[in-house]
């Protein structure tokens, strides 16, 4: 992992972890339940941004990205190769 990799990871764990605190410390008090449904957006959001993606690892999504352009390049081809069609006729 680079150094800039790190920081960035440390920037992205420093701001959740504010925003997390934050939100949650506002939702402990009882007093403002008003503004209950923002602090749940922000905890959610917040653990939403760190959940893994319902998709799987990257290498699956490429390994599946590139089946799908080979099968769309055989059906260019086979489209490319059937005759046009014209309206008129000689």
């Amino acid at each position: 992992m680079q150094a800039q990799e790190k920081v960035r990871l440390g920037m992205q764990v420093a701001f959740s972890s504010i925003v997390l605190c934050f939100c949650l410390f506002n939702l402990s008090n009882p007093n403002d339940s008003q503004t209950s449904a923002l602090y749940w957006g922000g905890v959610t959001s917040v653990l939403a941004w760190w959940m893994p993606s319902p998709g799987g690892s990257s290498s699956s999504r490429n390994s599946t990205s590139i089946k799908a352009d080979e099968v769309n390049a055989v059906h260019i081809e086979k489209l490319e190769s059937v005759p046009q069609m014209n309206g008129s006729q000689n």
